[in-house]
C-alpha cells in the first residue's frame, strides 16, 4: 500500500491523536505550544488536512514524545502524501473528498442505501438524470460531477481486484424515478448486471420489511483490524472510527440484511420492476 494513501493518512491521523491523548495535552495546549489557530489541531485529527506538512508531523511527535521509529514513519507517510495526488484530487473542486479514496482502498464494502441508488452502482444514464434536476445548475461543474462518478466506478469495480461489496437497497431507492421510466428501467437492468459479478452482491429491502432506517451508512474494512464507518447524512456525511459506533452499525447491517430479500429473490424483483417501467402508460 502506497506510504501517500488515504489509508496510510488515515493510520497517520490515528496514530497523532493517540500520541496525544497518552501525553495528557489537550488540542488547545498543542495549538498554543506550536503556535497554532485554535481549529488546526481539530482539522488535522479529523482528518480534514489531506496533504499534511511533514514537519509538522516530526514536530508533534516530538512534543508528545514519540519514538524515533514511530516518528520517522509518520513523516514519511506525510511527505508522501504531499507528492502522490490520488485519482480523486483533481476532482476537488466539485466536492469529491476523502470517501472516494478510502472506497477505492477498502477490502470490503458493506452499504445500506436509501432514497437513492448508491452512487457506486448508478449507471451513466442514472448519473447524468440526477445532475439534471436542478441541484447543480451550472453545466460545467454538472459534466465534471459525471466524469467524478465515471472515474470512481472505473477505479473500484472494474480494477483487478476489486473489493467485495455487499450492497442493501431500501425499496425506496427503486421507486423514486430518476430521469423517467425509461432511465428507471436501464438502471435497474445496469443493477442485475452488476449483481452477476461474483464480488458483489445486491440485496433489496422491501418496504413491507418495516425496517427502513432514517440513514444510509458504509462499513469500510482495509485490514482485519482497520475499518471505519461512513454515515451518509448532509451536507458532507460523517466518519466514524470508534468500536462502539462500528459494533451499533454491524448489528444493525445483519438485521437489515435478514430482512431483505435473497440476492436470488432480489434479481427477481429487479426483473420484474424492469418490466413495469418499460411497460407503456
Amino acid at each position: 500500500m502506497a506510504q501517500g494513501s488515504p489509508v496510510r493518512r488515515r493510520y497517520l491521523v490515528s496514530q497523532l491523536k493517540r500520541l496525544r491523548a497518552e501525553a495528557g495535552i489537550s488540542q488547545s495546549e498543542v495549538s498554543k505550544r506550536m503556535g497554532w489557530e485554535s481549529g488546526k489541531v481539530i482539522r488535522i485529527e479529523t482528518g480534514k488536512f489531506i496533504r499534511l506538512n511533514s514537519a509538522d508531523v516530526a514536530e508533534l511527535c516530538r512534543l508528545y514524545g514519540s519514538t524515533d521509529g514511530l516518528r520517522e514513519e509518520l513523516v514519511e507517510i506525510a511527505k508522501a502524501s504531499r507528492k502522490q495526488k490520488p485519482w480523486w484530487f483533481q476532482y476537488k473542486d466539485v466536492g469529491i473528498g476523502t470517501f472516494y479514496g478510502l472506497e477505492h482502498e477498502a477490502a470490503k464494502i458493506q452499504q445500506y442505501t436509501i432514497g437513492l441508488v448508491p452512487g457506486l452502482l448508478q449507471h451513466p444514464d442514472y448519473v447524468t438524470a440526477m445532475m439534471d434536476r436542478g441541484y447543480v445548475s451550472d453545466e460545467a461543474e454538472r459534466t465534471r460531477r459525471v466524469e467524478a462518478r465515471l472515474q470512481r466506478h472505473s477505479n473500484v469495480l472494474e480494477r483487478e481486484q476489486p473489493p467485495r461489496i455487499w450492497t442493501i437497497l431500501d425499496e425506496s431507492c427503486l421507486r423514486c424515478v430518476i430521469g423517467g421510466t425509461e432511465v428507471m428501467s436501464t438502471q435497474l437492468k445496469h443493477l442485475l448486471d452488476l449483481s452477476s459479478r461474483p464480488f458483489l452482491n445486491v440485496q433489496v429491502l422491501p418496504a413491507s420489511a418495516g425496517m427502513s432506517r432514517t440513514y444510509g451508512f458504509s462499513m469500510l474494512t482495509f485490514e482485519e483490524n482497520d475499518r471505519a464507518l461512513f454515515v451518509d447524512v448532509p451536507p458532507n456525511g460523517l466518519f466514524f472510527e470508534d468500536r462502539e459506533d462500528l459494533l451499533e452499525h454491524e448489528i444493525a447491517f445483519d438485521q437489515l440484511q435478514a430482512s431483505a430479500l435473497s440476492t436470488a429473490e432480489t434479481r427477481t424483483f429487479l426483473t420484474t420492476l424492469v418490466t413495469e417501467y418499460r411497460r407503456p402508460s
